[in-house]
């Protein structure tokens, strides 16, 4: 009976160890498990993913603004509000800040990212400094101190961009499309022809050496015959009211969903899924406290301790070239709260320090792939 208990025991620990697959396929026949790679799908699939879930550490990131290369000029796009208007000369513009606001939507439905707001930074950075002028009064004023840093760096590049939509009864553009919410395509309208094309560079930055650590050139077409573009499920908390319930319903408005959805899945599996980490914030007697807490860390996890050496910073270029550890020991966490543990001693060799690094010794859970793709339905 014992072994039987043992047996079931891994058994159990096997299934609460596994991981979701990283995405799936979704359309009204169902939803169908990404593949490792997703390149040769063709960009119709790709529209509408449902991202599996996750309970590692997630990787904190900051999206820097979207660059355009393509021939197309750019226009930005009022955010907030439900009247926005998306007319046709619009339609063969880029809307750079529309497609950075699909690009953080869908790295936080993704809930392996924790986004860390770059492009308003300096307006959070002024109101710290207003704090500590003494001009308002410390209760309410924002303490400095607390801005976190990113890990990566996320930068988009538009290298193309298409758009041709021809109307049902043949031969040229829609007049007037997408002048309303009504007219149009969005009626409803079944398209003879249509068209969508958008190259997406997409680079991951190292945000403490500025090293590009990982790129990836998108190419995403919709290209369909008879197609009548819904896209109601498609996006998520974007905040940029009509405009982008309309821009999702064009041919190269789902391209560019597509091809975003396919650029963030590459820097999901690159980044990967990586061991907890965090840093010792105080010590009592054998008790220790650390500054990571929820985020998969539960009691009875065990962490290896580091004390970092001096930094070794390079004579000719000032860069750090890192610094020298000495390994303390391990500690077991016994106390999980939403923003911290606490961890007792087992076999320290020496008293932690605040700053000292802790890295989980938990096995992470993988990323699952299907070994193939079928379409859904």
């Amino acid at each position: 009976m014992g072994r039987i208990a043992t047996v079931f025991a891994i058994w159990l620990l096997s299934l609460t160890a596994s991981a979701d697959y990283l995405a799936y396929s979704v359309t009204d026949g169902g939803r169908a498990p990404l593949p490792e790679r997703i390149a040769d799908i063709d960009a119709k699939h790709l529209v509408n993913l449902e991202w599996g879930g996750f309970e590692g550490r997630r990787s904190r990131l900051g999206v820097l603004e979207v660059d355009n290369n393509s021939a197309a000029q750019s226009f930005t796009v009022s955010s907030g509000g439900q009247t926005t208007e998306f007319s046709a000369s619009q339609a063969r513009m880029v809307p750079v800040n529309g497609i950075e606001a699909i690009v953080i939507d869908v790295l936080s439905r993704t809930d392996r990212f924790r986004l860390v707001e770059r492009n308003v930074l300096d307006d959070v950075l002024g109101e710290q400094d207003l704090a500590s002028s003494g001009r308002v009064a410390k209760p309410s004023g924002a303490r400095t101190g607390n801005v976190l840093g990113a890990e990566y760096l996320v930068q988009v590049v538009v290298t193309d961009y298409e758009t041709d939509v021809q109307s049902s009864r043949g031969g040229g553009v829609v007049g007037g499309l997408l002048g309303n919410a009504t007219g149009g395509v969005l009626g409803g309208l079944g398209i003879k022809s249509s068209e969508g094309r958008i190259g997406l560079n997409f680079r991951l930055i190292d945000a403490e050496t500025s090293e590009v650590v990982f790129t990836r050139q998108v190419e995403s077409v919709i290209k369909e015959g008879g197609l009548t573009f819904g896209g109601g499920a498609i996006l998520g908390g974007v905040g940029l009211g009509g405009f982008m319930s309309n821009y999702s319903k064009t041919p190269i408005g789902q391209a560019v969903i597509a091809g975003i959805n396919q650029g963030v899945y590459e820097l999901a599996r690159e980044i990967g899924v990586k061991p907890a980490r965090g840093s010792v914030v105080k010590v009592d007697g054998d008790r220790v406290w650390l500054n990571i807490g929820g985020e998969g860390i539960e009691r009875g996890d065990r962490f290896e301790l580091k004390s970092k050496g001096e930094e070794l910073i390079d004579p000719e270029t000032g860069i750090s070239l890192g610094s020298s550890t000495t390994t303390l020991g391990r500690v077991e966490v016994i106390q999980v709260e939403e923003r911290f543990s606490i961890a007792r001693a087992l076999d320290l060799s020496g008293t932690p320090s605040r700053g000292d690094v802790a890295e989980s010794l938990e096995t992470p859970p993988g990323i699952e792939y299907a070994s193939s793709f079928q379409p859904p339905g």
